[in-house]
């Protein structure tokens, strides 16, 4: 015959299951504290990291740091111009309050600044280059419109479906080559992170 449990025996059952979850809201609950924390630090507020990270125990702490150090990994990416770049950059005030290694932060970082500079400067040169290859096209193709037209036409290259698509490809192989450096980076930003837990 089977097993007969008592109301007290399922009830205990079911705060089990009640007790992990609490556990993983909390934890939840605590990562997003550390998500919501890195806009500070991209807004370049005065915030003290290690204040607000005080603020809990060991085990929250903990939780809120590893939401602030998923989000600010995530914006760690190839910037589209000075502005995103300057955000980046400040990113390292951020890493500096969850990664105890400072100094091979710090080298890790000059390392990052370095590639991004140089990937907005290659981003440049090759948009310009593509301008000046598409500039016969598109200057033929105003001479044809104020042929049909009868007035003058300016064009800008940057409106012409075949243009926009050399350049989109193009972007896309640049990006390709520096994502994989900056995948690195994020994997030695992890360990250092990790290691310091």
């Amino acid at each position: 015959m089977g097993e007969i449990k008592s109301a007290l025996e399922l009830a205990l059952e079911k705060t089990e299951d009640v007790q992990g979850d609490r556990k993983s809201l909390a934890m939840h609950e605590h990562k997003q504290i550390g998500k919501r924390l890195v806009s500070k630090v991209i807004d370049a507020e005065e915030v003290d990291l290690a204040t607000e990270f005080a603020r809990y125990d060991a085990e929250k702490q903990s939780w809120v740091k590893q939401g602030f150090f998923e989000v600010l990994l995530i914006n760690i990416k190839l910037p589209n111009d000075d502005v995103e770049l300057q955000r980046i950059r400040r990113l390292e005030h951020g890493f500096k309050a969850v990664i105890r290694d400072t100094k091979q932060l710090r080298e890790l970082f000059k390392q990052l600044d370095s590639l991004l500079e140089q990937y907005l400067e290659n981003r440049r040169q090759m948009i310009e280059a593509i301008r000046q290859q598409f500039e016969g096209r598109i200057r033929q193709k105003e001479q044809e419109m104020q042929r049909q037209m009868g007035s003058q036409v300016r064009l800008d290259p940057a409106s012409d479906p075949e243009f926009a698509q050399y350049l989109r490809e193009n972007m896309n192989r640049l990006q390709e080559q520096y994502s994989g450096v900056l995948d690195q980076v994020k994997q030695q930003l992890q360990q250092l992170f990790d290691s310091g837990r």
